[in-house]
């Protein structure tokens, strides 16, 4: 699970190379960890809020198995194809490595933890999608997906949220959002 991310003003680019999304009793957050190969790491709080609005953007690029998604109308051959994806999902997973304990890094970028304030999930054609979170702290977090990479987001959101105590509702539609929407007085963008 890699994606290219850069820190622009320092001009450097790295690859995620591990990640981890854990619940904070006494914020009642979620901690969104990302190791990069530069040994620093990236830390973003996520509200309840903004972790629904992350599940309904990422399981609209995945095929995660949902048992609310039978459609009585839904064509054969559309039922068939949706499972085969569903099923290639599944397969995926099981191949990822959700046992090995997350590596803090010495350094971490921005000096400390981030408060996303809300996430786009950007589409540039012939390019895998990005998810941009723009932060309290003026910082917006860029990340590149690859569907490894948005199946294990995936994961963690769900296993976090239960730890939580949240209910992941997956009907819910995400606001659409042009890049534009973003605040243009963004001081530095991490990708």
């Amino acid at each position: 699970m890699t994606s290219k991310t850069k820190l622009i003003d320092h001009q450097q680019v790295a690859a995620i190379q591990q990640i981890n999304l854990g619940y904070n009793a006494e914020q009642d957050r979620l901690l969104f960890r990302v190791g990069l190969s530069d040994n620093t790491e990236l830390l973003v709080w996520l509200t309840s809020r903004i972790t629904q609005l992350l599940w309904s953007l990422l399981t609209g690029e995945v095929h995660l198995p949902k048992a609310d998604f039978i459609q009585a109308e839904m064509p054969l051959q559309q039922s068939v194809e949706q499972f085969k994806q569903e099923m290639l999902a599944a397969d995926a997973l099981q191949k990822m490595d959700f046992k090995t304990e997350y590596q803090p890094r010495p350094e971490v970028r921005n000096d400390g933890a981030m408060l996303a304030l809300n996430a786009v999930l950007i589409h540039v054609e012939n390019k895998q999608p990005s998810l941009e979170l723009p932060c309290l702290e003026g910082v917006t977090v860029r990340i590149n997906l690859n569907p490894d990479l948005t199946l294990a987001m995936c994961n963690m959101l769900q296993l976090a949220t239960k730890e939580a105590g949240w209910v992941m509702n997956a009907s819910i539609a995400a606001p659409v959002q042009s890049p534009k929407a973003i605040q243009m007085d963004q001081k530095k963008v991490l990708h």
